[in-house]
């Protein structure tokens, strides 16, 4: 996401973003004149790693911020446990984020623009750009983190990812091959995201995640994530007005004043404008957009505030179980009692037109999290031990978080529902080409899961599953031009 700007000025930015847009984005840039140069020099946020000066002066700037933070007046809302319990509370809650709703990736992208601007206040360094930690190229947490007298240390139950397949590309690259604005959305929350967030775990894995330094570094790619779907790979968010529309209130700037008012619709144009991401691969390669002239810049800047017709479309639900309480030590299969019309349907659906899904939906976070949960088709057999290399195999997904406590009676508490996609299509392919399905074989789904150390906390954990289905989804086709 390289952008080289020659000659802009003001009227190029202030024209199709909105005066509500320029005065809150543009605005923080400094004056009209200043507009296209501080465009141009907008702070980077470079992949965390070992051996860069510049990602190293990055580090000595965020160890100076979150240490300014922490000094100041637990009234200031800078303060860092203000700035984290926006987000959650150690043993309270899920505050005010959003997980589990299509603002997953709106409502953190205005967190970190907002953490990333008190950061450059208190340091004075207004060319400061948040780090962000690329799982899946550097698996291991960055060693400024771990050294035990840093204000960036805190304990971790684990200090890499390595091993782990939500962050691998085999698995990412389906999620990112997805077209659609909403079923990208929660891939990415319920695979990298949880996973990376329960994996690391203690603080991290909890409510109070926000406290850990790490944090911010893995939400930053997250938003990198973001941002390469729908720069990179010329996909559109959704041009729903009520999505565009929503606003948050209690947010605030560098001096520590509330912002009036951030939409979801702002937070889309914040790459082009406020920030830019240093390039790196997530999964396979592909290629980095880069603008050099006025012309293409305001074509991707109509495309990206524009958005698309996206809606999240089901052609066809089919009910696999209902309400039932499994246990975590047990792996756990079910075949939906369809016809053989049915499984047709579903085996015989064009890779190229729709995707087939796995919706699974639970009650509530279980009281255990230590776990990931991977998903195989028509193995009955399937175990914490298969390996994901079997045709069978079909993704993973995590929870984060952790029940309500029954004595919090903060109505405002976010209550995150865990709700899981799944594309299963790439299986579906793989056993037909191995002749292990055809028109007639019905389809059974395997839930496994796979203790993070190699053994449960609690093995008599149990989830309290909802329901889950096979839904087939229309594939967008050529968003860019939508």
């Amino acid at each position: 996401m390289e952008f080289l700007i020659p000659n802009m000025n003001r009227r190029v930015f202030v024209k199709g973003i909105g005066l509500v847009s320029a005065a809150l984005i543009l605005g923080t840039l400094g004056g009209c004149e200043q507009i296209a140069e501080a465009i141009r020099n907008r702070p980077i946020r470079r992949r965390l790693r070992v051996g860069s000066a510049a990602v190293d002066a990055d580090i000595a700037t965020y160890k100076q911020a979150v240490t300014l933070m922490k000094a100041l007046p637990a009234n200031d809302p800078r303060n860092w446990a203000k700035q984290a319990a926006i987000h959650g509370t150690a043993g309270v809650g899920f505050n005010l984020c959003q997980h589990g709703t299509e603002h997953f990736f709106s409502w953190h992208r205005a967190y970190l623009f907002y953490f990333e601007k008190i950061c450059q206040k208190l340091t004075g360094n207004n060319k400061f750009g948040l780090p962000y930690w690329n799982w899946n190229q550097n698996p291991d947490i960055n060693p400024a983190f771990l050294d035990t007298s840093s204000v960036l240390y805190l304990p971790r139950v684990n200090a890499t990812v390595t091993g782990v397949s939500a962050v691998s590309t085999p698995e990412l690259d389906p999620i990112f091959a997805d077209t659609n604005f909403y079923t990208f959305w929660q891939q990415i929350e319920g695979t990298p995201h949880n996973t990376v967030h329960t994996y690391v775990g203690d603080t991290m894995g909890g409510f109070g995640s926000a406290m850990d330094p790490v944090f911010w570094t893995h939400h930053c790619m997250i938003d990198y994530c973001w941002a390469k779907w729908n720069i990179d790979l010329d996909n559109n968010n959704t041009n729903d007005p009520g999505w565009n529309n929503t606003a948050w209130n209690y947010f605030v700037d560098g001096d520590g004043n509330t912002v009036s008012s951030i939409t979801a619709g702002i937070t889309t144009i914040m790459p082009l404008l406020s920030y830019q991401y240093e390039h790196s691969d997530i999964g396979t390669p592909v290629a980095q957009k880069i603008v050099k002239t006025k012309t293409d810049f305001n074509k991707l800047q109509d495309r990206i505030k524009k958005g698309a017709n996206i809606k999240f479309n089901i052609k066809n639900r089919i009910s696999i179980a209902g309400k039932t309480t499994i246990s975590i030590a047990k792996p756990f299969s079910v075949q939906p009692r369809a016809g053989a019309s049915d499984f047709a349907g579903i085996i015989n659906t064009d890779a190229a037109k729709d995707h087939v899904f796995v919706s699974i939906n639970y009650v509530q976070i279980p009281a255990e999290s230590d776990f990931f949960v991977r998903v195989f088709l028509n193995l009955p057999e399937a175990n914490a031990n298969t390996p994901v290399d079997d045709i069978h195999y079909a993704g993973s997904f995590a929870f984060f978080g952790a029940p309500m406590p029954e004595n919090n009676m903060d109505m405002t508490a976010h209550h995150h529902v865990p709700k899981f996609l799944v594309n299963i299509t790439p299986t579906l392919q793989k056993l037909k080409k191995n002749q292990q399905l055809t028109d007639k074989t019905p389809i059974s789904v395997q839930l496994v899961a796979v203790p993070f150390l190699g053994k449960f906390e609690n093995p008599a954990t149990e989830l309290l599953l909802d329901t889950v289905e096979f839904i087939v989804s229309p594939i967008i086709i050529n968003a860019k031009e939508q």
